[in-house]
């Protein structure tokens, strides 16, 4: 009698394999498929124009250049004032196929440069503003680490230290706006930089 019972709850387990396992390879082949329509769609996406996007402004913009006497802080200032001359875009967790879609294929090596430029700057701000608060310029450090926060930085550490400061200078009531601004992030960093604003 056992025999039986267990040759059925076997071939039972077998049939639920077997289903689970050919669901997902559908679901697979969907995701696959509509992820190719989507991508030949964009690289026959027409070239439109990118003029009129919001770029990164430094009009009105007051950062701490040449202040201070420290090789460091003047590499940090001169790649800022290198990436002043070029087009900037924050384009963090916009695929290649979203932007192909929506400016067109010949348009993708230049986003992807101005995106790479945001990178480059949100990564200097960084460090500069890191400089700066080690250097005992906690006014100064806060200038450029808002400035990179106003502009869509998703790094971590930019919130964590502006926060220090923040808390050092007596400026507590400017911690709760780092919430708002986290909140409006694309980007993987949304949660885990939410979640340490609430823990702090």
């Amino acid at each position: 009698m056992k025999f039986p019972f267990f040759l059925g709850c076997t071939l039972i387990f077998l049939a639920v394999v077997s289903y689970k396992r050919m669901r997902a390879e559908k679901n697979h082949k969907d995701t696959e498929r509509i992820f190719w329509e989507r991508e030949n769609a964009a690289n026959a996406t027409r070239k439109k124009d990118i003029s009129n996007l919001n770029y990164v402004d430094f009009t009105g913009v007051t950062l701490p250049f040449a202040l201070f006497s420290d090789d460091f802080l003047k590499q940090c200032e001169e790649q800022v004032l290198k990436l002043k001359e070029e087009k900037i875009l924050n384009l963090t967790g916009i695929s290649n196929t979203d932007l192909k879609l929506s400016y067109g294929a010949a348009n993708l090596p230049l986003l992807t440069q101005y995106d790479q430029n945001f990178t480059l700057l949100v990564r200097t701000l960084n460090s500069w503003g890191q400089r700066l608060a080690e250097l005992s310029h906690p006014k100064e450090a806060i200038m450029v680490l808002a400035f990179s926060v106003s502009i869509g930085s998703d790094i971590k550490a930019t919130y964590k230290l502006l926060v220090d400061l923040y808390q050092q200078e007596g400026e507590i009531d400017k911690i709760q706006p780092l919430k708002s601004s986290a909140s409006q992030l694309n980007s993987l960093m949304k949660e885990p930089i939410l979640n340490m604003l609430e823990n702090l």
